[in-house]
Order: structure tokens, then C-alpha cells, then sequence
């Protein structure tokens, strides 16, 4: 196999970020902190994140690998972190328009099992992207969960 554009779409994001986090509580108080992370080409066909920060005032650390499928003809990532055990494991498709990529699989929500949930990363220029995380509120609808806005280390 060779990389495709899909693949050259992932490679933007290798570098040095500063990140700030964002949580929204249901009352629309922010909880802002702050974070590191540092995204690498792993190969041709993959990049690997490795986050270090603060989240909910504790330290947080979190690895992911993000990649295209050619077969599946949809793009992944899998996490892991610092504060639960499970991974979240999710696939979707990037919309050339408006610079997103929008995934969709589970994570641990706030029920404390593995629920559905969608990621949308939107690449606002090469030194700038934002990452959402929506999932189900206690009434059992889509929220968002947190964001995170990244700036390029110069």
C-alpha cells in the first residue's frame, strides 16, 4: 500500500502543541487547563499523539494513534489516558469543506460504561485546530463533552 492525500491530511498535525481544555458543566461554567501534546508520524500511514497536561486541576496524560484505512475507506483513532481504563476506539470520514473530521464510536461517559460517542476535529489553519467531544447527557441526548484548542508551538 501507498499513503494516500488522507494520509497527508493526518500528517498537518505533526508537531508541538499548546492545548487548552475546555469543560462546560450543564450551568455553561468553564473549566479551562492547560496541556502538551506532541504529534509524530509514526510511519507513512499513521501519526501517534502523546498529550501531557493538567484536566479537572489533576495531571493528565493521554497516547493516541490516528490513521486512514484504505479498505475501510474511513479514518480511526484509538486513545488511551490517565483517568480510565478503556479505550475509546472510533472511526469516520473527513469533510473536505469544512475541514473536519468527524468520528463516531464509544467511550466511558458520564454513566461510567461504554457509550457512544463523536469526536470533530476542524483544522482551522496549519498552526490552529480544534477537537470536540460530544457525548450522552443525563437526559440521555448528545452533548458536548469538552474542547480543546490547539496552537503550534513556535
Amino acid at each position: 500500500m501507498k499513503p494516500g492525500p488522507q494520509h497527508a491530511i493526518l500528517g498537518k498535525r505533526v508537531g508541538t502543541w499548546d492545548a487548552v481544555v475546555i469543560l462546560t458543566d450543564q450551568k455553561g461554567t468553564e473549566q479551562r487547563d492547560k496541556g502538551t501534546m506532541t504529534t509524530r508520524q509514526h510511519s507513512a500511514f499513521h501519526i501517534v499523539d502523546d498529550y501531557q497536561g493538567l484536566f479537572m486541576g489533576m495531571p493528565f496524560t493521554g497516547h493516541g494513534i490516528s490513521g486512514y484505512c484504505p479498505v475501510r475507506k474511513q479514518y480511526y483513532q484509538f486513545w488511551v489516558d490517565s483517568m480510565v481504563a478503556s479505550p475509546m476506539t472510533l472511526h469516520g470520514d473527513y469533510d473536505e469543506k469544512k475541514k473536519e473530521l468527524t468520528l463516531t464510536g464509544e467511550c466511558v461517559g458520564m454513566s461510567g460504561k461504554l457509550e457512544k460517542c463523536r469526536t470533530v476535529m476542524r483544522q482551522q489553519d496549519d498552526d490552529h485546530f480544534a477537537w470536540a467531544m460530544f457525548g450522552a447527557g443525563p437526559d440521555g441526548k448528545e452533548m458536548p463533552m469538552l474542547r480543546i484548542e490547539y496552537a503550534r508551538k513556535k
